[in-house]
């Protein structure tokens, strides 16, 4: 199986969200990995493995997470929301103050090394509440502005994980080959395990292995609850609910 675990924020500040990890817990997660006899691949390489991700793409990851990455040789793919790259994250509620995203620059570096990069639309909107104009424009226009700086851009996370058919239609339109975000049963839905401050090495490991069932579907409840707090950031944003 092919499964995505998903960062968001690696920060050595504490956060008032659920979604964020110290970077020493990135360390010992990609150990932990390492150690249990998994691989981290990207998308395409092989059938099975583990896709390591991080949306959003704030600075904080050229600064905590790239320094892990490249002590691992790991690979990683980053979601960029192309609106905000090289500013700080007005899209986002937050009481902890704002963070910047990566700039080109850092990009630049970080894909000189190996790191990937998709596209986490143009301004992290829900797609599954936009009329078709608004959606085009968000997957589109985002792809289109990526490649003028990268390479080919065939990958995609879904902010808030919303996805339906409308929008996986759509999605295939644009040209991307990998989704982030659904059911595991397609590409262009590749499950998701978000990974988050509340993580250890055992939960890591149930969330991928999803063994034992009864403990993996709590840890997806806890990951539905911290989830549910992203609300009010989608309550922010024009069109989203």
């Amino acid at each position: 199986m092919l499964k995505a675990l998903q960062f968001h924020r690696i920060t050595k500040k504490f956060q008032f969200c659920g979604t964020w990890d110290y970077p020493e817990q990135l360390d010992l997660f990609i150990k932990t990995i390492y150690d249990n006899g998994y691989e981290i691949i990207l998308p395409g390489e092989k059938k099975d493995g583990i896709v390591i991700t991080f949306d959003d793409g704030e600075e904080n990851i050229y600064e905590y997470a790239f320094p892990v990455l490249k002590k691992y040789r790991c690979p990683a793919i980053i979601f960029l929301i192309v609106d905000y790259i090289g500013k700080k994250n007005y899209w986002d509620l937050s009481i902890t103050g704002r963070n910047r995203h990566l700039n080109w620059r850092q990009i630049l570096e970080m894909n000189k090394y190996g790191i990937i990069f998709g596209s986490h639309t143009m301004s992290h909107r829900n797609l599954t509440r936009l009329n078709t104009q608004e959606l085009e424009y968000e997957l589109f226009e985002s792809k289109r502005i990526l490649e003028r700086h990268l390479d080919t851009i065939d990958t995609i996370s879904y902010p808030f994980n919303r996805v339906n058919s409308y929008v996986l239609k759509k999605v295939a339109e644009a040209g991307y080959r990998y989704g982030f975000g659904g059911n595991g049963e397609s590409n262009l839905t590749i499950k998701k395990e978000a990974i988050y401050i509340t993580d250890n090495p055992f939960t890591l490991k149930i969330k991928i292995s999803e063994r034992p069932l009864f403990l993996y579907f709590y840890e997806r409840l806890q990951q539905k609850i911290i989830n549910y707090f992203t609300i009010a950031t989608m309550l922010n944003k024009k069109g989203v609910l």
